[in-house]
């Protein structure tokens, strides 16, 4: 079976341009990081290049000892996922901490309005 590779450039390319866009809109509108934005871009970035450059994914699987390049982009795609989550887990974590800070912080004012209801009240 014979592979029409212009039509696979053109999937790979309208994917990666609508995708593109799609982030770079949201980074625009700030819901996403400039990091956020490299980051999800790679997974565009690096199928584009593994289609567009067929030498450059046969010479990382020869340098990696891996047999077939598509497991070597797979490897890549799932390396920067991993990192991508690692990045929101700990901001998860800082999230958490604010809110837990914040609450700490709001029921001691409480504490202080009340106390200062009840010392007015008993003054009257």
């Amino acid at each position: 079976m014979h592979i029409n590779h212009s039509s696979t450039y053109l999937f790979i390319a309208i994917f990666a341009v609508i995708y593109t866009l799609i982030i770079a809109r949201k980074t625009a509108r700030q819901q996403l990081d400039i990091y956020d934005l490299a980051m999800l871009s790679m997974v565009v970035i690096i199928p584009a290049i593994f289609v567009s450059f067929p030498q450059v994914a046969y010479w990382l699987s020869r340098l990696t000892g891996v047999e077939f390049p598509f497991v070597v982009m797979f490897g890549m795609l799932i390396a920067i996922l991993f990192i991508i989550i690692h990045r929101l887990t700990v901001k998860i974590h800082r999230l958490e901490s604010n809110c837990r800070l914040l609450v700490q912080e709001l029921s001691l004012l409480k504490q202080v309005i009340d106390e200062g209801v009840k010392k007015s009240t008993s003054k009257k």
